[in-house]
């Protein structure tokens, strides 16, 4: 192992080099990710991509040892009326479901795989360097397409439910490996709850084969001290339908990319995402969309409501290489400032190399219509009434895209309950 070292290191990242030199036996891969992170440290506002969410800032003086003890309860999930199959990872260790749950699985198979190493096109990435450094293990989930038996209905899987459970005093990492079989439809659920840990690091990978269909749902509810980054790199392949909904209410700062490959023609993808932010959370969406195939199906839309001295943020980029002729893609950010201190910073951008293309983007900011507001309260509301009733209707925007109503239902109860105790 070569003895890293971090030019001029903060507290947090100090710690973390002692961590490292004190794990047994790291490999290679442990070690490459490990250099890569050191050569420039935990990320702030000098870098650009993390220019609104100073993520290394945050952390400066931060414990940054692995110390993750385990939980003895955990309260039900909100999604446990889903009939979930439920993974708990609780401070970066992975808990597997009962034995018994795998002959009622419908097709889903789960095991624990070594460390998945990274997609080159996140060697970049400080953070997710860190992860594949610190992490040995990782959650392997396998949907497979329902058989079904001579003159009966295809039962369909049930859906997955990862909970990112993060009460720790330290740092804490987890990887998921999530794949979808030729033909096979999937429902992921992913939610980070707790106190918070001082980072909760997440590398998710998802492999579709062709002709399947997949939605992932993410639900940020960490506590206010709580730091998240979670990264989720997508391959679509021909013919595929992949739909991401997410919902954070914030945390000190937590930030989910997403990363979207097309590598089959005429596959769709549709990536929506909502924050509604009070105290002085802080909630960032970053998105990369690279279309390298022709005829493919792009949608995005993202909605932010801040109150007090919450901020959000919203990056997202589309890029068309010169073969993927027939793009159709479209990018719209819309946030909503409920006070002068609250913030929203988005990032639209397109990188086009193809001709044939129908590509867009569009980004607004604004308050409450003062318009509206004296519409409903002539009809008898309330002034706080009638102030949740048009934000419960700019966030749902996002929520009444969701296909499958019990998972709408509760995403909707999210949003009631941040109205009723902001």
């Amino acid at each position: 192992m070569s003895d890293h070292q971090i030019q001029n290191p903060t507290k947090f990242e100090a710690d973390i080099v002692s961590a490292y030199r004190a794990r047994a036996n790291p490999n290679r891969m442990h070690d490459a990710a490990f250099a890569r992170f050191c050569a420039g440290g935990m990320p702030g506002r000098r870098d650009e991509g993390w220019r609104w969410s100073d993520i290394g800032g945050v952390l400066r003086n931060e414990d940054g040892a692995i110390n993750a003890p385990a939980l003895n309860t955990v309260a039900p999930s909100v999604f446990s009326g889903l009939n979930p199959i439920e993974f708990r990872i609780i401070n970066g260790e992975i808990m597997m479901p009962p034995q018994s749950e795998m002959e009622n699985a419908g097709g889903v198979a789960w095991t624990i795989l070594d460390n998945l190493g990274t997609i080159p096109e996140l060697d970049a990435n400080p953070v997710v360097s860190l992860n594949v450094a610190m992490t040995d293990k990782a959650l392997g989930v396998e949907v497979r397409a329902p058989k079904a038996e001579s003159g009966a209905a295809m039962a369909q899987p049930r859906p997955i439910l990862i909970r990112h459970i993060n009460e720790a005093a330290g740092s804490c990492f987890v990887q998921c490996m999530l794949r979808v079989g030729e033909g096979a439809s999937a429902t992921f659920i992913e939610t980070f709850e707790g106190a918070g840990a001082v980072l909760g690091s997440c590398l998710n990978q998802i492999v579709m084969h062709k002709n399947s269909n997949a939605q992932r749902y993410v639900v940020n509810q960490q506590g206010r001290e709580g730091v998240t980054h979670a990264v989720c790199g997508v391959r679509v392949e021909k013919d595929c339908s992949y739909t991401q909904t997410s919902l954070s209410t914030g945390s000190k700062l937590s930030r989910h990319e997403t990363i979207v490959h097309y590598h089959g023609e005429n596959a769709r993808a549709q990536l929506d995402s909502v924050a509604i932010l009070s105290d002085s959370a802080h909630a960032d969406f970053t998105t990369n969309v690279l279309h390298k195939k022709p005829g493919c199906t792009t949608r995005q839309l993202h909605r932010s409501v801040g109150a007090d001295k919450a901020s959000s943020v919203f990056q997202g980029k589309f890029e068309v290489e010169r073969v993927a002729q027939k793009t159709d893609s479209q990018m719209t950010a819309n946030a909503l400032l409920l006070s002068e201190r609250a913030q929203a910073n988005h990032k639209p951008e397109l990188e086009i190399y193809a001709d044939d293309v129908e590509c867009a983007h569009g980004s607004t900011s604004g308050a409450l219509d003062q318009d509206q507001l004296f519409y409903l309260r002539q009809r008898g509301l309330s002034e706080r009434e009638a102030r949740q009733l048009l934000i419960k209707a700019f966030a749902s925007n996002v929520i009444e895209r969701v296909s499958d109503d019990s998972i709408r239902d509760v995403l909707s109860g999210r949003i009631d309950q941040w109205l009723e105790n902001v």
